[in-house]
């Protein structure tokens, strides 16, 4: 199996960022490990915690700065994500290219997205404290375009030029594999949810069949 291609920056791509810090006076922060983001578009040197250390990022592990190929499913992760910022990364150093994204050496937020009902203060606040551009945008499929029309990210053309087509195509059977079970897991949760309520509903007539969202039941 040939290691996952390393290419020089910039590559943008799409990620979000944690917010931290005192009412006027936030900073950007890493998602998972909280890690402050430097400011005034300084880039975030990627390190490794693992020992013995190594250049980042790393063929045999997780470590340097993610981010994924700008694609309809990814801006639609990034801007669906609760309590944080999506936004554009742009990347250098070394870049890992991966069939949905990458990982980089170093990077910083070369734009935040606000969207509808969005904190504007905050993300205006943020905006010129990190030196990046600031898109008034209505969702994902706006993000998506954005990036399109400024030809930001590797075009799926090229990814699957650097991974191989086959590597892209397991990574497309791999998520519809993923939104399969999730749909399917839904589904059973709906049946159980809608059966707890018909047995908890002590006004239910039997022999009524009950519609629900998951569908009729016949009610013993």
């Amino acid at each position: 199996m040939s290691e996952p291609p390393l290419v020089p920056g910039p590559i943008y791509g799409l990620r979000t960022w944690g917010v931290a810090g005192e009412h006027g006076a936030e900073y950007l922060t890493g998602p998972q490990l909280g890690a402050p983001w430097p400011a005034g578009g300084a880039m975030l040197e990627a390190e490794c915690a693992v020992r013995p250390p190594h250049e980042v990022p790393g063929t045999d592990c997780e470590c340097g700065l993610h981010a994924f190929h700008p694609r309809r499913a990814s801006a639609r992760r990034v801007c669906g994500m609760r309590g944080q910022v999506p936004g554009i990364l742009e990347a250098a150093g070394a870049v890992e290219v991966h069939p949905d994204g990458f990982r980089a050496a170093r990077g910083r937020p070369a734009a935040l997205v606000l969207l509808r009902n969005g904190n504007a203060r905050l993300l205006e606040h943020l905006a010129t404290e990190y030196d990046a551009e600031l898109l008034r945008l209505d969702g994902p499929d706006a993000l998506l375009e954005h990036c399109r029309a400024h030809d930001l990210g590797l075009s799926e053309e090229v990814v699957a030029e650097l991974v191989g087509h086959e590597a892209v195509r397991a990574a497309r059977r791999e998520r519809r594999r993923l939104v399969k079970r999730f749909a399917t897991g839904w589904a059973i949760f709906l049946v159980v949810v809608a059966g707890y309520v018909i047995v908890a509903n002590p006004h239910t007539q039997h022999g009524k069949i009950v519609h629900g969202r998951a569908g009729d039941f016949r009610v013993p």
